[in-house]
């Protein structure tokens, strides 16, 4: 083998190896200081691609999980409202049923349906002052509520209109307001749109108020009918409620598995295998050592010249 003085081959090769084995150990390092396999775009530029359209839905994902979470505590403010009224609505139906009983004078009557107003006034106030974020719920202002459910844009898979669910709670809604009571002009006995009939003459003028006096028993077991029908609306508009809740609370399911399945494919791109990479790293600890060993053995390989010339 020739022996040059001007291009060192052997000390080459060893620098080459040496700078090769240094960068290696450097990016173990860094992998394993950071835990992600991907740390800049040139360890795996397809895999850093397919992970941030990962990240992405995952983002996206959780996101959608917080607006379904609004969305059911909404409809846990709008559920305790309509609760409260159907007990004020079984308690006004109690009161009504022995009302009805004809063993009561007027004035106890008239104890009776002071509970029964102050009941009613107390469904209005539940009603108006049942909100969420500012939002009426039922009252009647009919709030259109769609919630945006997923990470996409196509309305018809990302988004639960949940309108319906709102629901009108005001006695007048409800047919049971109980302050003026509408009689047609015939005295047919027939009961208004909104109010309770009983008997009489009728001036528009001055439509007469609803009192022990005047409160029949006809008239009270028509205004039952009517208490009962409100009742059977809320329980209805509940069973609406909890069906909408149900289909929210399986959406939210659905995107937490969905999310736990895209982290785990993003895991596999970006995550480190830490047992791995700790063994590259030892062997790239020992490769640096050793070619920093040969570059020293091969930048002595020139001085034999000398030994040449001496002789």
């Amino acid at each position: 083998m020739a022996l040059f003085i001007n291009t060192n081959i052997n000390s080459m090769i060893a620098q080459r190896c040496l700078n090769g084995a240094t960068t290696t150990l450097q990016t173990a390092i860094e992998r394993l200081s950071t835990g992600y396999r991907v740390n800049k775009s040139g360890d795996d530029a397809a895999g850093l691609c397919v992970a941030e359209g990962l990240d992405t839905q995952i983002r996206g994902n959780k996101r959608a999980m917080l607006n379904v979470e609004d969305g059911l505590n909404m409809m846990y403010i709008t559920e305790g409202g309509m609760t409260n009224v159907t007990e004020d609505l079984q308690r006004i139906r109690e009161l009504c049923i022995q009302a009805a009983n004809g063993i009561y004078s007027d004035e106890q009557k008239q104890t009776l349906m002071n509970e029964i107003k102050e009941r009613l006034a107390d469904i209005d106030v539940i009603a108006s002052s049942t909100t969420f974020n500012g939002m009426e719920l039922t009252n009647g202002s009919n709030p259109e509520v769609i919630l945006q459910s997923g990470a996409g844009s196509d309305a018809a898979c990302n988004t639960i209109d949940v309108t319906s669910a709102m629901t009108n709670m005001l006695c007048t809604a409800l047919g049971i307001a109980l302050d003026i009571v509408g009689i047609d002009e015939a005295n047919s006995g027939d009961l208004g749109e909104d109010y309770m009939d009983v008997g009489g003459g009728y001036d528009p003028a001055n439509p007469p108020k609803v009192n022990g006096s005047n409160w029949t028993n006809e008239a009270i077991r028509a205004y039952l009918d009517k208490i009962s029908a409100a009742i059977d609306k809320i329980s209805q508009d509940r069973s609406t409620l909890g069906a909408y809740q149900n289909r929210l609370q399986a959406t939210a399911d659905n995107l937490a598995i969905m999310n736990e399945n895209y982290e785990r494919s993003k895991s596999q791109i970006m995550d480190v295998d830490m047992a791995e990479e700790s063994a590259n790293m030892v062997k790239y600890q020992v490769l640096q050592q050793t070619s920093a060993a040969m570059l020293a053995q091969a930048n002595q390989i020139p001085a034999i010249a000398m030994q040449l010339l001496q002789a």
